[in-house]
């Protein structure tokens, strides 16, 4: 689809919602970035959920009818970030309905305090959902500003990811994605129920949720629709913390297999995406084990009895298999090099981030692990990952993509 040519039969009342909690170094930022646009039919609240920083302040210091606050207090404050959507979420709603403003001509947009946008992006959000009526929800494209030489966080989003979503596109089952994700106000009244659940990735248990209901949904994802947002930076520490976060989200979310196997309103192809999604971390626990115990008996074996010809083959096995992950890797480079605008291939490019891909990804091998510990032991609560300030530049690339 050319968003750039496409006719606009309406303008839909875009309500942009920023949950923020101590974000003094990026949420100026990213409103100056959002006010850019000169969408008409925009406004954007921010959910400071008792933020004991300068966040306010730097709020305040942008002046534009189309900005407000909503300001959550202790103790009601800081319940998670379910909470504080779902809250802001209906006095908006009541907003819009005294406004007289039809349900199904509202698009409720959920877009991270640390994001930069394209100045003519909500115009583009506007065209997709003008050019396919049935749409109900559409995730952005997610890219990571690399500040460094290690881009693997964006290599990860705008490849691997954005590949897992087109897939999706296939069996209608596109997941929401946390940042940039939008829904028509109608669909998520469509619930009956609050929209956004306790849950580590509520996001994704929203689509989940969307699709299991009996409403006709459909989301989307385009390539020319996308915002930029941080990435953590020299701190793998933090990196394994929030990918842990995530990957207990995606544990969580197991409680889905049984009602997507038995619902009634999924073909067959969007079961199968979802439940491949949803028994993920399961199929890389029964991984993790035979790995782990492959490794014993290698050991053991070479102890007890030496270098005999089974075990020959059990270790070739496993350097065929590390080759095969270098050469997946090597793949995704050549894709993510071959994707950047304006720029010569350089050989030199793709080794780098092939090997930077494969470390990032050595470094993610623990999350599964630790996640599943904290799931069994009913551990829930997080504490929120600081933003870096070497992380945060506020000159990013508007020609990324």
């Amino acid at each position: 689809m050319d968003l750039r040519t496409d006719g606009i039969q309406k303008q839909f009342h875009i309500y942009v919602l920023i949950p923020c909690l101590n974000e003094e170094l990026v949420i100026q930022t990213t409103l100056r970035s959002i006010l850019k646009n000169n969408y008409k039919n925009l406004v954007v609240t921010v959910i400071d959920d008792a933020s004991d920083d300068r966040s306010l302040e730097k709020i305040s210091e942008i002046n534009d009818s189309r900005l407000n606050v909503l300001r959550r207090i202790k103790p009601n404050a800081q319940k998670g970030k379910g909470t504080a959507l779902n809250w802001a979420y209906y006095q908006i709603s009541e907003q819009i309905q005294a406004k007289g403003i039809a349900p199904e001509e509202v698009l409720i947009a959920i877009i991270d305090a640390d994001t930069k946008l394209e100045t003519d992006y909500f115009e583009k959000v506007n065209r997709a959902f003008n050019y396919d009526d049935k749409l109900t929800g559409l995730q952005s494209k997610v890219r990571v500003a690399n500040l460094l030489k290690d881009s693997s966080q964006d290599l990860e989003f705008s490849e691997i990811i954005n590949a897992t979503q087109m897939f999706r596109t296939l069996t209608n089952t596109v997941a929401f994605g946390g940042n940039g994700q939008f829904c028509k106000l109608s669909t998520l009244q469509a619930l009956n129920e609050e929209p956004w659940t306790d849950s580590l990735v509520e996001d994704f248990d929203l689509s989940t949720r969307l699709f299991l209901s009996d409403i006709e949904v459909k989301n989307a994802q385009y390539d020319d629709i996308y915002i930029e947002q941080t990435g953590i930076i020299n701190d793998n520490e933090a990196l394994v913390k929030q990918r842990v976060r995530w990957a207990q989200g995606n544990i969580q979310s197991s409680k889905y297999i049984v009602p997507t196997i038995r619902s009634k309103n999924l073909v067959w192809k969007q079961k199968f995406e979802i439940l491949m999604t949803l028994f993920k971390p399961w199929l890389m626990g029964i991984e993790y084990i035979i790995v782990i115990y492959t490794m014993i008996m290698i050991i053991n074996s070479a102890i007890l009895t030496g270098i005999t010809q089974s075990l020959k083959i059990v270790v070739i096995l496993f350097i065929v298999m590390f080759i095969y992950i270098i050469i997946v890797n090597f793949v995704w480079a050549l894709l993510y090099n071959r994707g950047k605008n304006n720029e010569k291939m350089k050989a030199w490019d793709v080794l780098k981030d092939t090997a930077n891909l494969t470390k990032f990804l050595l470094i993610l091998t623990q999350i599964y692990p630790q996640s599943a510990i904290r799931f069994f032991n009913s551990k829930n609560d997080w504490v929120k990952t600081n933003r870096q300030e070497e992380s945060i530049d506020k000159n990013l690339n508007e020609d990324k993509k």
